[in-house]
């Protein structure tokens, strides 16, 4: 048994994914590093049914890659829980709502912001990347809104837009209260 522990152990250490309580740990910047670990990790686990546990403690990154996680909890049968163990920030945040089940524990926070795009070179060039930040920024606004709906079905875009003109830093209890969590623990 103690065998068979250490291994738990040392999976969960080095691939930050525990097969037994089927959890995964996503932690750091969100990058192609954390995409593919997670979906290793959640293709393990989604080969079976029963609920995925997903510990988030994230200052965000790459939407892309944050949006590539997204899809692959939003196409998963399993019922999928997100708790925030620190803090979920910018595309982390994001992930957090493709859950089906959204906690945080009393001292995280979450941080909800529209992201910034660096472009240059060519203007031809600046003119596609601008065009794709304008879609990833309707993308983020529609993800938080459908959340937020859910608990305050008459919160509009507009008033969205103006609260993520800036770093908005929310409290397990701010988090509820808007919809984007389902209750703090």
């Amino acid at each position: 048994m103690a065998d068979n522990i250490k291994e738990q152990l040392e999976v969960f250490h080095d691939k930050n994914v525990h097969i037994e309580s089927r959890s995964i740990l996503l932690t750091g910047e969100v990058g192609l590093e954390m995409f593919t670990e997670f979906f290793k990790n959640f293709h393990v686990l989604n080969q079976s049914t029963g609920t995925i546990t997903i510990f988030i403690n994230s200052e965000g990154g790459d939407l892309d890659q944050c949006k590539a996680i997204y899809d692959l909890i939003k196409s998963s049968g399993n019922h999928i829980v997100g708790t925030v163990y620190g803090e979920a920030s910018s595309s982390a945040s994001l992930i957090l709502q493709a859950c089906d089940t959204r906690t945080m524990s009393k001292s995280s926070y979450l941080m909800i912001h529209i992201g910034e795009e660096a472009t240059g070179g060519h203007p031809s060039n600046k003119k596609a990347w601008d065009a794709k930040f304008a879609k990833d920024t309707e993308w983020m606004l529609n993800t938080y809104l459908v959340r937020i709906k859910q608990k305050k079905p008459r919160y509009t875009k507009a008033k969205l837009t103006e609260l993520l003109k800036f770093d908005t830093i929310l409290s397990t209890d701010d988090a509820a209260a808007l919809g984007l969590i389902d209750k703090g623990e």
